[in-house]
C-alpha cells in the first residue's frame, strides 16, 4: 500500500492557517489588554494566571484518565479474538 502524502498546496494552507489563527490570537490579547486599561478597579482579578498550573493539572489529570480507559478497552478487545477478524476469508480464493 503506497503511503499518503498532503499535496505541498494543502501543507502551504495549513501553515497559512496556523499563523493566522496565532495572529488573530495576538490581536486579540492586545485589544483585550487596551480594554482592560480602561476599566482598572478593585473587582478585577490581579493574579488570573495564578490558577494557571492548577488548570493545567486537571486537564493533564483527565486527558491520563480518558487514554487509560481507552487504553483498557483495546487490551480487553485484544483477547476477546477481534484481532482475528483480519484473517476471515469472505470470498472464494482463485485457483492456481
Amino acid at each position: 500500500m503506497r503511503p499518503f502524502r498532503f499535496p505541498r498546496v494543502a501543507i502551504v494552507l495549513m501553515v497559512a492557517t496556523s499563523l493566522t489563527i496565532l495572529a488573530a490570537i495576538g490581536l486579540a490579547a492586545e485589544m483585550s489588554r487596551t480594554v482592560q486599561s480602561g476599566f482598572g478597579g478593585p473587582n478585577l482579578p490581579t493574579m488570573w494566571w495564578s490558577k494557571l498550573p492548577m488548570t493545567f493539572l486537571l486537564v493533564f489529570l483527565f486527558l491520563w484518565i480518558a487514554g487509560a480507559i481507552g487504553y483498557g478497552i483495546l487490551f480487553a478487545l485484544r483477547w476477546t479474538g477481534l484481532h482475528r477478524l483480519s484473517n476471515v476469508v469472505t470470498w472464494p480464493q482463485p485457483r492456481q
